[in-house]
């Protein structure tokens, strides 16, 4: 499975979404004024003097004007049916990626066999960089160094906080921050990176998200799909 067609997918979807969004909205505004017209027309009508009726073309005019506007709202209905039958396949297809190995860009993760573990992408080497592992509350559980090769860089933390506390029981998700300095002494730029199976798909936002070991990652954001 290439990201490629994983990205066509998410274009597929969340357009999609956005133009039923549209459409419906389009539909309601020509439901308004077709109701408008439509009592307009009655009601000129109703009033109009038997002695000096409508003249004939113009009757006809707006005869013609009510069947495009009862037209239009056709359309915008059979859109919206074809937008979200577009939605739902799209979706379908986004469930084959379930139980699949992903790699993907993103700083959080979860404990997995009693360990968090991240690939750092580093733009340089470094020595010493400062590793900072936070809880989804922000709070700062773990703090230390790493020395770093330009490239990838594999990273465990086994859960041990900085004041001692076991994290590797826990079902909180943690989010690492690395910065370093290369033999220069200029910031390096780090990435990084995570991989596990996909647990299940979200299809309720803007995008499409990938639960990968139960943390939300955008498919946007995927780098390999395998398996």
């Amino acid at each position: 499975m290439t990201v490629a067609s994983a990205a066509a997918s998410v274009s597929s979807a969340s357009s999609s979404k956005s133009s039923s969004s549209t459409s419906t909205a389009a539909t309601n505004s020509l439901m308004s004024n077709y109701d408008t017209f439509l009592t307009l027309l009655t009601t000129q009508l109703k009033t109009q003097s038997p002695l000096d009726p409508m003249d004939s073309s113009t009757f006809t005019n707006q005869l013609v004007q009510y069947s495009s506007v009862e037209q239009a709202i056709l359309s915008n209905q059979k859109l919206d049916s074809m937008l979200t039958t577009l939605a739902t396949n799209s979706a379908l297809q986004l469930v084959n990626y379930i139980g699949k190995s992903v790699t993907a860009y993103s700083d959080t993760t979860k404990f997995q066999d009693g360990k968090c573990s991240w690939s750092l992408d580093a733009s340089a080497a470094a020595k010493d960089a400062k590793v900072t592992i936070t809880d989804s509350s922000g709070n700062v559980v773990y703090s230390g160094t790493a020395n770093l090769n330009s490239g990838d860089n594999a990273y465990t933390w086994d859960g041990k906080g900085s004041d001692g506390t076991d994290y590797s029981t826990s079902t909180d998700t943690f989010t690492i921050s690395v910065s370093g300095t290369d033999s220069n002494g200029a910031a390096i730029s780090v990435t990084s990176q995570v991989s596990g199976k996909v647990n299940a798909i979200d299809t309720s936002g803007t995008q499409p998200y990938l639960k990968i070991n139960g943390v939300s990652v955008p498919l946007s954001s995927v780098i390999s799909i395998d398996g």
